[in-house]
């Protein structure tokens, strides 16, 4: 027989109770529900995390196939003007093929930006390091003090994009890293914006 708090949590609170301890087992009852509705609230969260994440092969994938096509596309193209010589123009119906092409890819990669940037920090499958868009890569990684590499505290360093932060200290702390990191990019963003105006 199931249980919503397992078997052997059920098992041991009946065990309390028949022990006289019945506040000991609601409270191990207790505890064993929070857990699993803590779980299931990682896992949900790692789900949605994972979407993102699936989003972005996909669309890598789906821009792998558009340009094996495109180099296809242009090969026979070329062959095709080869033989011709001059003689008569190839049809110009694959290389508007190749422009909507391009134009649905350039649309799947805006939208793909676009929910990278909304999840906001993603974890990497290396332990202590995140990952962000905000046109361009941004790297959040956790690195323990060695003034020989660089690093002058223990705490979480920037990268971003060329010519922006290259390993800047923000925090010790992943959630105050986060914020600071977000302020940093924000003003490093704006100041580009401001440069090109």
């Amino acid at each position: 027989m199931n249980h919503p708090v397992g078997t052997e949590i059920e098992a041991t609170a009946q065990w309390l109770e028949e022990h006289a301890a019945s506040g000991a087992a609601a409270a191990l009852r207790r505890v064993a529900r929070q857990r699993d509705q803590a779980r299931n609230r990682l896992e949900a969260a790692a789900a949605e995390v994972n979407r993102y994440r699936l989003v972005w092969w996909s669309a890598r994938r789906r821009a792998k196939h558009h340009g094996a096509e495109a180099a296809e596309l242009s090969r026979r193209l070329w062959k095709t003007e080869h033989l011709l010589s001059g003689q008569a123009r190839p049809s110009a119906q694959p290389a508007q093929n190749l422009v909507r092409d391009n134009a649905l890819m350039r649309i799947d990669l805006a939208r793909f930006q676009h929910l990278v940037e909304r999840a906001g920090w993603l974890p990497d499958t290396e332990p202590r390091r995140l990952w962000r868009w905000r046109n361009g890569w941004w790297e959040l990684a956790h690195h323990k003090r060695n003034l020989t590499d660089g690093y002058p505290d223990t705490g979480w360093y920037l990268w971003g994009p060329t010519e922006s932060y290259i390993g800047e200290w923000t925090a010790p702390l992943k959630a105050d890293a986060t914020r600071e990191a977000d302020r940093l990019i924000t003003k490093h963003l704006a100041a580009i914006a401001g440069a090109e105006k």
